[in-house]
């Protein structure tokens, strides 16, 4: 990846500018720390955050994302296997710009966790490079209405977010 090239796309929109930090640590220095493992555990980093930031539907979901600039995002499809989002805006589209193999496992990962905690299944979640388009990605969650998801612990009871 070009870091001169990453600086440029973000610092050069209004939107994306005050977003620069965030992904100087995400694009540029987790990289580095993390090498080879950066998907996975990128992904389960999602998963995380995503215990100690529990959402109780889509729409806090979607307005989740925006407030931590996370980009726009949307409910494509959905049934009981199967969620579909897309996220894009500004700096989802910047991030592919600067680099087209930008990581979106976090995302993933949060998703998975989100869909595992709000419908109580076992819930996965993946994203294929190849389906970014125009600046979008598509992350598919995928539920097994047939297995209920475990009590995880470390999972916050109530979060309230603000509107």
């Amino acid at each position: 990846m070009d870091n001169n090239n990453l600086y440029n796309k973000i610092i050069d929109t209004d939107s994306t500018r005050p977003l620069w930090g965030q992904e100087l640590l995400r694009d540029v220095l987790l990289n580095d720390l993390l090498g080879n493992d950066t998907h996975s555990i990128m992904y389960w980093a999602g998963k995380k955050i995503a215990r100690k930031f529990p959402l109780k539907d889509a729409l806090d979901t979607v307005l989740f994302f925006k407030q931590s600039g996370l980009g726009d995002l949307s409910v494509s499809s959905e049934n009981k296997h199967e969620i579909k989002w897309t996220l894009s805006g500004d700096i989802v589209a910047k991030r592919i710009e600067a680099n087209p193999d930008a990581d979106f496992m976090f995302e993933s990962g949060f998703l998975a966790q989100i869909a595992q905690q709000q419908f109580g299944v076992i819930s996965e979640a993946e994203m294929n490079p190849k389906e970014e388009k125009n600046g979008t990605v598509l992350i598919r969650v995928h539920m097994d209405p047939k297995h209920p998801a475990p009590v995880i612990e470390d999972s916050v009871k109530e979060f309230d977010l603000k509107q």
